[in-house]
């Protein structure tokens, strides 16, 4: 019998299934009442072990895509035959797109790591092109969570919050990893990787005003207890 794959709990009815090689891929389950919505999917290869994880808790029925770069979109495309995937409205071209990180300016990163992106955006990040079935926008509420948007990172970012308990899951908000995949303080992602760093920024301090009990992002983590918002304050000052 093939293992089941490992939850962690995030939060009352929220779970993380992590992948990739240093396991810093995150999806998220998060148990609605009839079914489970899958937030973000990681790189392609985890599309099985999220499928039977949420099957286990109910039932996949739908998929919501923090935005469309392809370690987020990754599995996506093979959820889809199980359920309807959504993203934000300005994500749509990337998600159905290729490669789904054109805003990406390879150029401004290291040699080394550029060939290495180049090899894994192809070969085992991005399972392709997926069709969106409908848009979510700032507001619409999905599982108990509200619909925020996270400006900044990738056209189209956006995060779920729940305000009863203080929970957020955010994405690319921030990183809590290098770029070889070692754990680290959080801070504004690389200028490389986007669309205006400098909004960025803003959209960090904006998560961290919210006072966020958990904040869960796309890599890592999650940040959890009272230092959360001094720590996302930090990141968004450039001094975590």
């Amino acid at each position: 019998m093939a293992r089941l794959p490992r939850l962690e709990p995030v939060a009352p009815r929220v779970w993380v299934l992590r992948g990739g090689l240093f396991g810093s891929m995150n999806a998220y389950l998060i148990e609605d009442d009839d079914g489970v919505v899958v937030y973000d999917t990681g790189q392609k290869s985890m599309a099985p072990a999220i499928a039977a994880a949420a099957e286990r808790l109910g039932g996949l029925k739908r998929v919501v895509l923090g935005h469309a770069d392809t370690d987020h979109r990754g599995a996506a495309p093979a959820l889809s035959a199980l359920a309807p995937v959504v993203c934000h409205p300005d994500a749509v071209a990337e998600a159905e797109g290729k490669p789904g990180r054109t805003h990406w300016d390879l150029s401004r990163l290291p040699p080394v790591i550029r060939v290495l992106h180049r090899v894994l955006h192809r070969w085992v990040w991005d399972g392709g092109p997926v069709h969106i079935s409908a848009t979510l926008r700032a507001g619409d509420e999905i599982a108990g969570f509200r619909v925020i948007e996270l400006p900044g990172h990738a056209p189209g970012m956006i995060g779920l919050w729940r305000e009863a308990d203080r929970v957020a899951l955010v994405s690319d908000c921030f990183y809590l990893t290098t770029m070889w995949g070692r754990s680290t303080a959080a801070h504004v992602p690389h200028e490389a990787y986007n669309v205006d760093t400098d909004r960025a920024r803003r959209t960090i301090a904006e998560l961290a005003a919210l006072e966020p009990r958990v904040a869960a992002p796309g890599h890592k983590g999650p940040l959890v207890g009272g230092g959360v918002r001094a720590e996302l304050e930090r990141a968004a000052a450039g001094t975590g």
